[in-house]
C-alpha cells in the first residue's frame, strides 16, 4: 500500500521534472533582486558579478521579472525534486518484491491460527471484515425475504439490485449492521461499506418508499442523527432514493459507487 502511494508520488515528481526540465532553457539568464522602497516591491535584473546591484526593472517590463521569479522557483523546486525522487527511487528498489503483510499470509495456516497478526493484507483486512459476526436490524426480520447473490436477506428488490452490485464490483459490504450515534441510539443503515486500501467504512442508505409522508419524517430525523455523528454526504455517506415516479438508477449508482469506492 506504502509502495503503491510512493510510486505515484514519483510518477508525479518526474511529470514536474519533465516540465521544468522542457522550460528552463527558454527563460532568461541571471537572476531577480528585489528590493521594498516605502513598502513597495522593485524588481531588478541581476546579470553578473559585475552588475551585482542589477537594472532596474520598469512596470512595462514586468514580464521580465515575472519569469526571472519563475525561473529561481523552478530551480530551488528542481532540486528538492530531485532528492525526493532518488529517495523514493532508493527506497522502492531495495523493497522490491517483499511487503511486511506478506509475512502473515505465507505462514503455514496451522502456525497462523496461533498468532495474532498486527500487520495483514487488503485482501485478509477486508476477509476478517466481512465474516465479523454483528447483530443485524432486529426490527421486522420477516420482511427480510429476498436473497442476494452473496447470501443476505434483504427487505426489497432495489436493496438486492444494490447488494449484487457491491459484490459484483468486490466492495465488502455489511447488510443492516448496527452504529451508535453519539446521542446513544443504535442505527442499522442499509449497507456498510468498506474502502480499501484505506480501510475505511462508508454507509449507504437507501430511501424507497418517498411517497410515505412518515417515511419522509423518520428518515430527515435520522440523517439529521447521523450528521451530528460525523457521518455525512460528501464525506462518508451514499444517498439513493426512489419513488414510483422515479426508480432507482442502478447504472449510475454503479458508476457514482466505483468512483468513491474503488478510484485509486
Amino acid at each position: 500500500m506504502f509502495s503503491a502511494e510512493l510510486n505515484k508520488r514519483r510518477i508525479l515528481i518526474e511529470k514536474i521534472i519533465d516540465k521544468i526540465t522542457s522550460e528552463l532553457p527558454d527563460l532568461p539568464p541571471g537572476k531577480l533582486r528585489i528590493q521594498k522602497n516605502r513598502n513597495a516591491p522593485q524588481y531588478f535584473h541581476v546579470t553578473g558579478k559585475e552588475n551585482a546591484h542589477g537594472m532596474y526593472i520598469r512596470a512595462e517590463n514586468r514580464e521580465l521579472a515575472v519569469n526571472l521569479a519563475r525561473k529561481s522557483y523552478y530551480e530551488k523546486l528542481l532540486r528538492e525534486l530531485h532528492r525526493e525522487h532518488k529517495a523514493i527511487t532508493s527506497y522502492l528498489k531495495e523493497t522490491e518484491g517483499t511487503h511486511p503483510e506478506d509475512v502473515y499470509s505465507s505462514m503455514n495456516v496451522f502456525r497462523q491460527m496461533l498468532v495474532h497478526p498486527l500487520l495483514i493484507s487488503d485482501a485478509e483486512y477486508a476477509g476478517y471484515w466481512e465474516a465479523a459476526v454483528y447483530e443485524k436490524n432486529p426490527y421486522y426480520r420477516e420482511e427480510c425475504m429476498l436473497p442476494t447473490e452473496k447470501g443476505d436477506l434483504v427487505r426489497s428488490k432495489s436493496e438486492a439490485r444494490i447488494a449484487d452490485m457491491y459484490y459484483s464490483l468486490g466492495i465488502p459490504y455489511r447488510y443492516e449492521a448496527p452504529i451508535r450515534l453519539k446521542n446513544g441510539k443504535t442505527k442499522y443503515p442499509d449497507f456498510t461499506l468498506l474502502k480499501l486500501p484505506e480501510r475505511i467504512e462508508y454507509y449507504h442508505e437507501h430511501m424507497g418508499i418517498l411517497e410515505d409522508v412518515s417515511y419522509r419524517s423518520a428518515n430527515i430525523i435520522k440523517l439529521n442523527e447521523y450528521a451530528e455523528s460525523g457521518i455525512f454526504t460528501g464525506k462518508n455517506l451514499i444517498l439513493t432514493f426512489e419513488a414510483d415516479y422515479a426508480p432507482l438508477n442502478i447504472k449510475e449508482l454503479r458508476k457514482n459507487v466505483t468512483e468513491i469506492l474503488l478510484a485509486k
